[in-house]
């Protein structure tokens, strides 16, 4: 509800200063400015609405009482002394050979059979070609020349 009121408030404020401005500029002083439409100011009562706060109930947690387990004593069984005979330990003598198994070394003789090749110098030619470009043929232009003395 306030704060409705503060805006209502803050409107009319701004209502009167913005008619103060306006009404500034609207005189007439010759200062060249022509009238061209008229304002007429009308007021009107406006219905305003006023909302009236309900108060709603807010479900709130309640409390609960939740059973707890009672212990209750139950009778155990006490106990009895019974008297359980024990072995009695007689002495075996007994021999046991246990033979050990040693393995003997053997040789292993595999006979392979392919032919062994000795190293025998063998002498290698090795042709590398090499390619020459065959001559061009230029024409060359032979020019007499006329010796005038005798030696030649």
């Amino acid at each position: 509800m306030n704060s409705l009121k503060i805006c209502v408030a803050f409107v009319y404020i701004f209502a009167i200063a913005n008619a103060g401005f306006s009404g500034s500029y609207g005189d007439d002083h010759g200062e060249g400015h022509v009238q061209l439409s008229q304002t007429v100011e009308i007021e009107k009562p406006v219905p305003i609405p006023v909302y009236q706060h309900v108060g709603v109930p807010v479900p709130h947690s309640i409390p609960v009482p939740v059973p707890k387990p009672v212990a209750v004593p139950v009778p155990q069984p006490y106990p009895v002394h019974v008297h359980v005979p024990q072995p009695v330990a007689v002495p075996v003598i007994k021999t046991i050979t246990v033979p050990i198994e040693k393995p003997v070394p053997y040789p292993v003789e595999k006979i392979v059979h392919f032919d062994v090749e000795k190293p025998v110098p063998v002498k290698v030619e090795k042709h590398v070609p090499i390619h020459i470009p065959k001559p061009v043929p230029v024409k060359v232009p032979v020019y007499k020349v006329i010796y005038h003395h005798g030696k030649h």
